[in-house]
């Protein structure tokens, strides 16, 4: 590892991978039981079944969170320092800290009232996150192609 930025090794890879696939398929399962659940129901099995998955999300996100922060020092700061693939850093780290910050919205709202738009905000921030990280893995790897092999990538 350099000072001046590196890559991820294969565990951190999947460390990343595996909180970013818990989170987004967690939250993608909340909100498809929510399609099927009757609010006004509170005896619904999908009630529990959708807490459940709302726990995990968190929990996820939490890990998510923790795992981010280890790439600050780990990948993030070197690779910033090498000016490489700043702009898709940059927005996959305003993504994360938009979903945290939209989720603990959520969970404590200014307001009541506000909660639904928290809720999509927090959804679209989702799926801005489902497309921001492999476009960049995909620069990631691109760039560093052409540090490597300068020719032979155009």
């Amino acid at each position: 590892m350099s000072a001046w930025g590196m890559h991820l090794g294969p565990s951190a890879r999947r460390q990343v991978l595996a909180a970013i696939w818990l989170v987004i398929l967690s939250g993608a399962a909340w909100i498809v039981l929510g399609w099927y659940l009757d609010a006004n129901d509170y005896t619904d099995p999908l009630r529990v079944w959708r807490h459940r998955v709302l726990v995990l999300h968190g929990v996820a996100a939490y890990a998510l969170l923790w795992i981010t922060g280890r790439l600050y020092a780990l990948h993030q700061q070197g690779n910033w320092r090498a000016q490489r693939n700043r702009a898709s850093g940059l927005a996959l780290s305003a993504a994360l800290l938009l979903l945290a910050g939209s989720g603990l919205m959520l969970y404590y709202p200014p307001h009541e009232d506000w909660r639904d738009a928290f809720s999509l905000f927090h959804q679209i921030s989702g799926l801005l996150l489902l497309l921001l990280l492999p476009l960049h893995v995909w620069l990631g790897k691109k760039t560093r192609l052409l540090r490597i092999h300068p020719h032979s990538a155009r």
